[in-house]
C-alpha cells in the first residue's frame, strides 16, 4: 500500500512539474514585443494597407497611412545613433511624404514609384541589420 502512495505522489508531482514547466514555456512565447518590434509591425501594416489602398484607387486612406509611417520612421530617425541606420530610415520618411503628396495629387504612377522606394528601403534596411544577426 505504502509503495502504491508514494508511486501516485511521484506521478503526481511529476505530472504539476510538467505543467508548470509547459506553462512557463508558453509564457515566454508570448512576450510582450519589444518597442522596435511593435515599431516594425506598424509599418508592415501601413505598408499593406497602402498597397492594397493604391490598388482601389483610395487615395485619401494612402495619403494619412504614408503620413502616419512619415511621422513615425521621422520621430524613430531622431534617436538612432548608428548614422547608416538613420539614413534608411530617414529616406523611408522621405519617400513616405512624397507618397503622401503623390497621393494627394491623386498621382498612382507617382505614387506607386514611392511605395516601391519604401519597400525597396525596407529591404535594405533589413538585409543591412535584421537579416545579418
Amino acid at each position: 500500500m505504502k509503495k502504491t502512495t508514494y508511486a501516485l505522489l511521484a506521478i503526481g508531482l511529476f505530472c504539476v512539474i510538467g505543467f508548470a514547466w509547459a506553462q512557463q514555456s508558453r509564457a515566454a512565447s508570448e512576450m510582450e514585443p519589444t518597442p522596435i518590434q511593435k515599431a516594425m509591425r506598424a509599418r508592415l501594416g501601413w505598408i499593406k494597407a497602402m498597397t492594397a489602398d493604391l490598388k482601389t484607387m483610395k487615395y485619401d486612406e494612402v495619403t494619412k497611412d504614408a503620413k502616419a509611417l512619415s511621422t513615425q520612421t521621422g520621430n524613430i530617425a531622431k534617436n538612432l545613433s548608428n548614422p547608416e541606420a538613420k539614413e534608411l530610415t530617414m529616406k523611408v520618411s522621405t519617400l513616405a511624404m512624397d507618397l503622401a503628396d503623390a497621393a494627394d495629387k491623386k498621382d498612382g504612377k507617382m505614387a506607386e514609384l514611392k511605395l516601391k522606394g519604401i519597400k525597396a528601403t525596407c529591404g535594405q534596411c533589413h538585409a543591412k541589420f535584421r537579416d545579418n544577426k
